[in-house]
């Protein structure tokens, strides 16, 4: 997800030190527009997640794992992101935009919008992270290469994006 910069507002805020559902309903009692990330030291690598908001409402959501390149959005990057708020490394930032540059970001990122029921957020107690999305996505992407593997076994090709085949006789292709 491409985002704007924005006006910071809260930078390098410590996740293990802040009561991130309070954060939160700060952000909403306020209207806010803009975007909030966190970013967290997972099992395997840095995980960063962000929260997309419209007048005080969480709108989209975005959740990336960088070692293994996957990219999650909406429902499943939201429940990620409340994950990450458990972890005991890593930094929060919180970004103001206009509400056009809002809308901009939804209008891009389709795939991303989420809006969560306000009562279900209040409910919501995360007292530990969790390693298990990541375990998830580690298993998809293992079997993704296993899948890749097959294919390419399947089509007798030796290597992705192969050599050429010098002993082919080109003058047969025309």
């Amino acid at each position: 997800m491409n985002l704007p910069i924005g006006i910071p507002i809260k930078q390098g805020v410590d996740v293990a030190t802040v009561n991130f559902m309070g954060l939160l309903a700060e952000v909403m009692k306020k209207k806010f527009d803009g975007y909030l990330c966190i970013c967290v030291q997972g099992r395997g690598g840095m995980e960063e997640g962000t929260l997309v908001f419209e007048d005080g409402r969480i709108v989209a959501s975005m959740y990336e794992y960088f070692r293994y390149n996957k990219i999650l959005m909406g429902e499943q990057a939201f429940a990620r992101v409340l994950n990450a708020s458990a972890a005991k490394h890593g930094i929060i930032e919180i970004y103001q935009l206009t509400a056009e540059q809002v809308q901009l970001i939804l209008a891009f990122n389709e795939q991303a919008i989420f809006v969560p029921v306000e009562r279900d957020l209040r409910n919501v107690n995360i007292n530990e992270f969790s390693i298990a999305y990541e375990e998830r996505v580690q298993e998809e992407k293992k079997e993704s290469k296993d899948t890749k593997e097959n294919l390419l076994k399947k089509y007798k090709i030796e290597e992705a994006g192969g050599k050429p085949d010098e002993e082919r006789d080109m003058s047969q292709v025309y």
